[in-house]
């Protein structure tokens, strides 16, 4: 099958599993299946970042990729809004601003809208430009970015926002100027490194250079590439504007879409269904667990069923208080780390301004001028690295035991239900390991954004408030004059930069803990409402049958049966996207 049959496939299975587990009482997990799990294997997008410094000819190469001159290109800089390209039969645009509003905008118009010439930029999160280029199909966003050399607001966006989330990220070298030291810097950046994986080298206007002064720029990149991230990285050399002008097919943009197109239509979507499919699986797993609940409940008389049924409800509502005590917990943990974060801010922002009288009288006072903001603004991000680091590993320290004492309560009530809801003399034969880390299957995803990506927007925003301050100017001609002036100076710059992000971790603290605290607030009302839910119908059921059940056992052992053959087949799937691998 292809993988468009594939996923197919997979949704058909999905609506199916809904319709059985409506069947059975379990509204609420049919409605998740259906407006969350085929929803977001119908909506899931694929990021394509294209990254590169300024005057490397980005816009250029998108426009060589779409095949059509979509974005403004030129000598000087021209990108100064992100831009998203997608699918759309039409040629069309419009723009995105931070406060969630669109405008409709004149695709002939959008030069005024994309480059230099924007008005108000910090306003505008992104242009949208819709293009019927075949490589945008199957839900395919091309993101244009300014350079990365550029430190300003939208930089820290990028790196921190764009990047962690990409699918691909392509990296645009220059081959008349090919890495340069702020391109390693930037390449042995920490977050590169977390997104290696998908990174895609373009050596690009390599029509610039006769035939060996291109063998020897392409071997000295892919050798330095290699070294950098330790292991052999793509690399692709090619000519954008030789393509775009004339389809010239020793431009090297062939070799580069035929890598692209099998890298979307392979490599991202066997691995996008392949979690689908064991996603879809557990979701099996848990309406069978239920199934074979409700049959063996139904073998159980009336009085007895209400009575166990009493039971169950009983450890329902201790799993309930448990839960319940996690947001004090959660509290509690939010507190320490606002503590801790401003403790750590306090005793860096000290320690650097007592350290610096020093290291500005080792330098001479010329150096002061070009490298002294520079310097402020790396020790900054070094230490905003290292305690976002610290940050994410008690962050992920926390959702996984709160996530570990929510998967017990989910353990603990499926255990009672099995034992109460079975005859006594009927062998309980439900995986109960099943449900591990699924949190009833369909509450684990309230979680959101991942602790790390989180953790990576958050040093993202101090940098962004950093930045600024931390650019201080030294005027004056006289080197006592400047050393004083840079001694007055950058205190004061710290100590702004350092009140200026106090707040924004303290923020990102608190929108964490309001995350973390609205999965445990949905993982337990999703585990009440499903068991709620099986209880009322099964017992609904079970009365309006009287003395005989045979008609509903037949009904809940074809719909086992159903379940079973949707379940072996996603098996078989996710083995066949594995041999495809």
């Amino acid at each position: 099958m292809s993988y468009i049959e594939i996923k197919n496939n997979i949704i058909e299975k999905l609506r199916t599993t809904a319709d059985i587990a409506e069947e059975i009482g379990s509204k609420s997990i049919a409605e998740n299946i259906r407006h969350e799990r085929i929803e977001k294997l119908q909506k899931e997008r694929f990021h394509v970042v294209v990254l590169g410094e300024f005057n490397h000819g980005k816009s250029t190469f998108v426009n060589a990729i779409l095949g059509d001159e979509v974005l403004p290109a030129g000598i000087t800089p021209t990108t100064a809004a992100i831009n998203h390209i997608v699918h759309g039969s039409v040629r069309a645009a419009k723009v995105r601003y931070r406060n969630g509003d669109e405008r409709k905008i004149s695709i002939e118009n959008i030069g005024d809208w994309v480059t230099t010439k924007l008005e108000d930029p910090d306003k505008v999160a992104y242009v949208e430009v819709a293009h019927p280029s075949p490589i945008l199909k199957g839900n395919v966003t091309l993101v244009d970015t300014p350079g990365v050399n550029d430190l300003n607001e939208q930089r820290a966006e990028i790196t921190y926002g764009y990047v962690p989330r990409a699918d691909a990220v392509l990296f645009l070298l220059d081959a008349s100027q090919a890495l340069k030291e702020s391109e390693r810097e930037f390449l042995t950046s920490h977050i590169l490194e977390v997104a290696k994986d998908r990174l895609i080298f373009v050596l690009g206007k390599i029509d610039v250079l006769n035939g060996d002064e291109r063998a020897e720029v392409q071997s000295y990149v892919k050798k330095s590439l290699d070294d950098i991230f330790e292991r052999e990285m793509p690399l692709f050399s090619l000519s954008a504007k030789a393509w775009l002008d004339h389809q010239d097919e020793t431009a090297g943009m062939p070799e580069f879409l035929t890598h692209l197109k099998t890298f979307l239509e392979s490599d991202r979507m066997r691995l996008l269904l392949s979690n689908a499919a064991k996603d879809a699986e557990r979701v099996c797993h848990y309406v069978e667990h239920n199934l074979a609940l409700k049959k063996n409940a139904l073998e159980l008389g009336v009085d007895e069923l209400e009575r166990r049924a009493a039971k169950v409800k009983e450890q329902l509502a201790a799993s309930q208080k448990d839960l319940a005590e996690l947001h004090l917990r959660i509290k509690s943990e939010a507190g320490a780390m606002k503590t801790q974060v401003n403790l750590d801010l306090q005793t860096f922002t000290r320690d650097f301004i007592a350290a610096l009288p020093a290291q500005i009288d080792s330098v001479h006072s010329g150096d002061l001028k070009s490298y002294l903001p520079g310097y402020l603004e790396d020790t900054f991000r070094n230490w905003a690295v290292q305690e976002g680091e610290k940050l994410a590993a008690h962050m992920k320290s926390l959702s996984e035991d709160v996530i570990s004492v929510t998967n017990q309560s989910v353990a603990s009530v499926s255990q009672v239900a099995a034992e109460q809801l079975t005859p006594e003399d009927t062998e309980i034969n439900i995986d109960i390991n099943s449900l591990k880390y699924d949190v009833g299957i369909y509450a684990i995803g309230a979680l959101g954004t991942t602790v790390f990506l989180f953790v990576n927007t958050l040093a993202g925003g101090l940098l962004t408030l950093a930045a600024p301050i931390l650019s201080i100017m030294l005027k004056s001609k006289v080197d006592g004059d400047i050393k004083e002036q840079a001694k007055q100076r950058a205190p004061e710059a710290i100590e702004r930069a350092a009140a200026a992000v106090k707040p924004h971790f303290e923020q990102c603290i608190d929108d964490f803990e309001k995350r973390l605290s609205s999965f445990v607030t949905t993982a337990g009302n999703s585990l009440y409402k499903g068991i709620s839910e099986l209880l009322s119908s099964t017992l609904e059921e079970r009365k309006a049958a009287k003395e005989d059940i045979s008609q509903v056992v037949s009904q809940v052992t074809n719909q086992q049966k159903k379940v079973e053959e949707i379940s072996k087949s996603l098996t078989d799937i996710q083995s066949e996207l594995q041999a495809s691998n």
